[in-house]
């Protein structure tokens, strides 16, 4: 899966399963190792800070916008924050994590979608008749 992908699937998931009381605690803990690490690479950027922090409460909304702010700070090569983020979807579904569903390798690829319930249409070439 592309890091930032990765980082925003895992605050995601965080938040659709309740990393609060009603989550494990193995949930409740990665979590807040994600959110420690990104408060570390974040630190200097407040803009970024609150975009993740709005992320939580309204994902759709926000997107796009804490998107940039990773991209910015580099947290797709920040080994610790993937690290956490991977953690987080460990616990959160490890049937999928096992199966290999959050690590995708697209070198090379073309006319790639990934996540769940897509549809795409790919024309290579000459477009159809």
């Amino acid at each position: 899966m592309e890091p930032i992908s990765l980082i925003l699937a895992a605050l995601l998931a965080g938040v659709v399963t309740g990393a609060g009381q009603s989550a494990s605690s193995a949930v409740q803990d990665a979590y807040a190792g994600l959110r420690d690490a990104l408060k570390r690479r974040l630190a200097a950027k407040p803009a970024a800070q609150d975009a993740v922090e709005q992320f939580t409460r309204d994902p759709d909304a926000w997107k796009g916008n804490l998107e940039v702010h990773l991209q910015q700070a580099g947290a797709g090569q920040d080994q610790a924050i993937l690290e956490a983020a991977a953690s987080v979807l460990r616990q959160v579904d490890p049937e999928g994590a096992s199966t290999g569903k959050y690590v995708v390798d697209l070198r090379g690829a073309a006319g790639v979608q990934v996540g769940d319930d897509n549809a795409q249409t790919n024309y290579f070439g000459s477009q159809p008749r």
